[in-house]
């Protein structure tokens, strides 16, 4: 078999090309790529604007699966007192439930880092919701040394 002059120059040009340009890698974590402002990651909850609605639930395509309605304490505006649950794992981050929300109460944020070691801590209850994932991880970690 032999392998034409043509083709190894043509090789030969990419490689030379390639070498000289910019890197299209990123080296993560120490640099981090360009998120997209409809980026959709980790879900939210506004407690306060909560009104026990369920159309969060109600729309998920997943059913109750994903997201679970459930009973928990009341609050000014949530008179019914209930609130969301989600299941990250299988949540496909489609945003329905943040489109038909009518007081805005839960959206999907930027923020991808949720990195867990036991798969039942991505089950999220409306406290966990509230929170940021630093504030979720610094609580683990103190759960963590408070039992060691």
């Amino acid at each position: 078999m032999s392998v034409s002059l043509v083709g190894i120059l043509k090789s030969f040009k990419q490689t030379i090309k390639r070498l000289f340009s910019k890197p299209v890698t990123v080296h993560y974590p120490e640099e981090t790529a360009p998120i997209s402002e409809r980026f959709r990651g980790r879900i939210v909850l506004d407690m306060e604007a909560c009104i026990g609605c369920t159309l969060c639930s109600q729309a998920c395509p997943n059913g109750t699966d994903c997201m679970q309605v459930i009973p928990g304490r009341e609050q000014a505006n949530n008179k019914r007192g209930l609130w969301p649950r989600v299941n990250v794992v299988q949540c496909m981050y489609c945003g329905l439930c943040e489109e038909v929300c009518p007081t805005d109460a839960i959206f999907l944020t930027p923020e991808f880092r949720t990195s867990r070691t036991d798969r039942g801590e991505f089950d999220y209850d409306a406290i966990q919701l509230s929170k940021t994932e630093a504030e979720l991880t610094m609580e683990g970690q103190k759960e963590l040394e408070g039992g060691l």
